[in-house]
């Protein structure tokens, strides 16, 4: 697939409750949590955004693109983005999986199909709905599921056309870590270590 043809959206809106402070600017080793996401999604895309009420990220370079609606949930992110961006094909990644690779996120481009919504499954067959795969096809049934207040991605996943793309110990770039998510100074602590 031509990386021309894709954008890819760094979700970084969340309240970070449970960790205390914005996750997406805490440092790893270096980095901050939104510059692994632009990193993973860079070799892939044309163009990467960030999906974000707050304008603090000059320094990555991206733009922001706010909100539409005043709902703080992952699907509004979602929607506004799909809903500027100029391209069909579009890559979703939370700013709180640093352990993604770029590699992970093209095999979840090259097994998409033509579907609407396209996210990895792993484990015990658990749903990754901040690491997928959304066309501009998904728009409709995301605005519909807003409209009635039901923000929960994996029954509006479900609702579309979708592929669920199986990750596991087979695959050459799978490492146990791979989606491990940040949400918690012992998550941030727990990963530290591993990177």
């Amino acid at each position: 697939m031509n990386t021309k043809s894709i954008t890819g959206i760094v979700l970084a809106g969340g309240r970070s409750r449970r960790m205390g402070s914005d996750k997406s600017l805490m440092v790893l080793n270096g980095k901050t949590l939104v510059e692994y996401a632009i990193d993973a999604l860079k070799p892939l895309c044309s163009k990467v955004v960030i999906s974000s009420n707050n304008f603090i990220y000059d320094y990555t370079g991206c733009e922001v693109w706010p909100d539409e609606l005043p709902e703080r949930a992952p699907m509004i992110g979602i929607y506004s983005c799909l809903k500027r961006s100029e391209t069909d094909v579009n890559i979703i990644l939370s700013c709180d999986m640093p352990l993604m690779s770029s590699e992970m996120l093209e095999y979840l481009i090259e097994n998409s199909g033509n579907h609407d919504i396209t996210v990895p499954v792993h484990g015990d067959h658990f749903i990754e709905p901040l690491c997928g795969i959304y066309r501009k096809s998904s728009l409709e049934i995301l605005k519909e599921f807003i409209e009635k207040g039901n923000f929960r991605l994996n029954e509006c996943i479900q609702a579309c056309s979708h592929q669920l793309v199986e990750v596991d110990s087979n695959l050459s770039f799978y490492t146990p870590e791979l989606f491990s998510n940040m949400n918690s100074p012992e998550d941030f602590r727990s990963i530290s270590q591993t990177r």
